[in-house]
Order: C-alpha cells, then sequence, then structure tokens
C-alpha cells in the first residue's frame, strides 16, 4: 500500500468556547483545536481538518465529544464537509440542566477529494449557547 493510500488526520478541542447558536440553526462549533496526527491532512483552522492528497479517497470519520450548554435544550451535532452536511451523521441528545455535560459520539463515511474540507457543527433547538468541552475527531481512510 502506497503513502497516498494511508492518509488520516485527528485533531481534539485545546481550549473551550460557547458557541453560539440560533434555534434549529446548525453552526461550526467554537473552541480551539489542535491537530494530532496527520499524513494527507492538514490543520488549517480550528475545528477544520482540510485533505490534502491529489487521489479522491473514502474516509471513515469518528467523532468523540463531551458538550455542556447555557440551559436545559436539545442538542445535536454533525459533520460537515465543505460547509454541507454530511448525510447521516446527525446524532441527538437532551442536555437536562445548564451544568449537565453530555457525552456523544457520531461518524460516517466521505468521499474527500484534493481541498475538501471537515468540520464539527452544531445545533440547539431553543438557541441555547453549547460548548464543546472535549473532542477527539479523527479521519481515517477506507478505500
Amino acid at each position: 500500500m502506497t503513502t497516498e493510500n494511508l492518509s488520516y488526520g485527528a485533531m481534539h478541542i485545546t481550549s473551550t468556547a460557547a458557541t453560539t447558536t440560533v434555534a434549529n440553526t446548525p453552526v461550526k462549533a467554537a473552541g480551539t483545536t489542535t491537530g494530532g496526527l496527520l499524513d494527507g491532512f492538514t490543520h488549517i483552522a480550528s475545528n477544520r481538518l482540510r485533505y490534502d492528497r491529489t487521489t479522491t479517497r473514502v474516509f471513515g470519520i469518528s467523532i468523540y465529544l463531551s458538550m455542556s450548554s447555557s440551559g436545559a435544550t436539545q442538542s445535536k451535532i454533525f459533520i460537515y464537509k465543505n460547509g454541507i452536511l454530511v448525510p447521516g451523521t446527525t446524532i441527538r441528545r437532551k442536555i437536562s440542566t445548564g451544568g449537565d455535560i453530555g457525552a456523544l459520539p457520531t461518524g460516517g463515511v466521505v468521499s474527500l477529494a484534493t481541498n475538501d474540507y471537515i468540520e464539527l457543527w452544531v445545533e440547539t433547538d431553543d438557541g441555547d449557547d453549547l460548548t464543546v468541552e472535549e473532542m477527539h475527531f479523527r479521519a481515517k481512510v477506507l478505500g
């Protein structure tokens, strides 16, 4: 298997920040992230991994996170590619109080071409702010 076939990328949160939301409107999750192991990816901005190889590949994406809210809310997390929702990656969780920290994962499969990027987006049903407390985001080539 060539290096081109072994692409992977990872990032994790290093500084939390509240994501300001509008009810039922997905937004990119706030906070500062740092790139981890990267081969074929570049961590070009917080909460963004860009695929740099020339061959289009299919990747498995895994995100594990914990988050809190400014109040009781129904929250959702999503994987976005180039600012567009990746179908089948939405996960919902109820956060019961402002002090509750809820853990949840999401994942999916996505085809990435040169300069495509992937991100974590969030939403609430009522406009409460969300804070990603911890996050581990991974992309690994499948084929």
